[in-house]
């Protein structure tokens, strides 16, 4: 079989198909295959779901200014959506706390981390102990102090996939789930992909988004591609049909030379999100008991009322980092028909509009003097050489 169309997209995550809705938008025929049986169930499906912008480390220094556009963004992005499919994504903007559960890791926050917040184009409050419970009365009292991230956002990564299947759905974009790409070549003509049911579909521009993968259909990009696997959980709190906290809570605690970084994100239905294990390297997206208790531990300390409430779903799913956790974004062959949309390290529903716009502004072949320095900051040819491949654990998507 041979399918023809103007862009065709390897990946059906958060990140394939907000390029597929917006590349649909301008009114070019597009194509989507995912290997999975449903669009979403890769890292996406696996996301905590907080839309971020200071509790990642990677989303201070030279990501901000992206972060910043994306977070701009959104709004105007989940409105777009809504009109067009009926359904809203409930979003919960109270942010984001960051405690401390002692002396030291106050001092921590305060000298090392409160200047890269007050740097960032983002608000930041400190709070005592006492202003942190008041905001949310289940921390524990071992909290001795912690700061406001008002600016952040959070949400349920499925309901935000259900609507963008549906935005694609309603424009007619192409959907090819349970199809493995196995190849994908360009030439003077435009590219192809391969699929291992023997299909070729032929676009004038392939965009590789398949996460971790990715650099098995982009060879120059392997090395610099790794998996970071992550585990959570979701628990409710009984008697609550409705958010369970008023804010999305993070911590860093260090015990007995082990450290933890529970990250607790509400839904609007009464459940709560507990994550995360960070384990760099890691490819196997199976979830474990060791993986559970040693998130349960952490979460306990950080807020004990959460070690009672049933668990309903326990999950691991793999984070695809480039090196540097920072996106690549950019044509990566010669003919440029070849494009990377990969290595969002966490960050995918973070960045997800943004980095639809930023695709967009690629293959149209005309950008702004601010969308050129995002692109600049993304591009597939930068430099990894002098980037650890083990940053500060980013706890936003297992």
């Amino acid at each position: 079989m041979r399918e023809t169309c103007d862009v065709a997209i390897v990946g059906g995550g958060v990140i394939g198909c907000a390029i597929a809705h917006r590349l649909r938008s301008e009114g070019r025929s597009v194509v989507v295959v995912e290997a999975a049986s449903q669009l979403g169930l890769g890292a996406s499906d696996a996301a905590m779901g907080g839309i971020l912008t200071q509790t990642e480390s990677s989303c201070l220094g030279r990501l901000s200014p992206v972060i910043k556009y994306s977070r701009d963004l959104y709004p105007d992005w989940l409105a777009e959506l809504a009109e067009l499919t009926g359904v809203e994504v409930p979003v919960l903007d109270g942010g984001d706390i960051q405690v401390a559960l002692d002396d030291d890791e106050m001092t921590r926050l305060r000298t090392e981390v409160l200047p890269k917040w007050e740097a960032s184009p983002f608000a930041v409050e400190q709070l005592t102990a006492a202003e942190a419970r008041s905001l949310e009365p289940l921390l524990s009292e071992a909290v001795v102090g912690g700061f406001l991230l008002p600016e952040e956002l959070a949400l349920d990564p499925r309901e935000l996939m259900a609507v963008l299947r549906a935005t694609m759905e309603r424009a007619g974009v192409g959907v090819r789930v349970g199809t493995r790409a196995l190849r994908v070549e360009s030439g003077p003509e435009g590219a192809i992909v391969e699929l291992r049911d023997g299909g070729v579909i032929h676009a004038g521009t392939v965009v590789v988004a398949a996460g971790h993968l990715s650099g098995l259909l982009l060879p120059a990009l392997d090395a610099v591609m790794l998996p970071i696997k992550g585990e959570a959980f979701n628990v409710r709190r009984p008697g609550f049909t409705t958010y369970p906290l008023r804010h999305h809570v993070f911590a860093e605690i260090t015990s007995d030379g082990h450290t933890g970084y529970p990250y607790l994100v509400p839904r609007h239905d009464g459940r709560l999100a507990v994550g995360v294990t960070y384990e760099v390297g890691v490819g196997d997206p199976t979830p474990t008991a060791e993986g559970r208790a040693e998130i349960s531990r952490w979460a306990a300390a950080l807020m004990p009322a959460v070690a009672d409430w049933p668990v309903e779903r326990h999950w691991a799913g793999l984070r695809p980092a480039s090196a540097d956790h920072i996106p690549i974004i950019g044509y990566v062959d010669d003919h440029r028909s070849l494009l990377a949309a990969t290595g969002h390290a966490g960050l995918g529903i973070t960045l997800a509009p943004a980095t639809a716009e930023l695709v967009s502004a690629v293959l149209n072949g005309h950008a702004d003097e601010h969308t050129r320095e995002r692109l600049e900051l993304c591009r597939p040819d930068r430099s990894f050489t002098s980037v650890t491949t083990d940053p500060t654990p980013a706890p936003t998507a297992p």
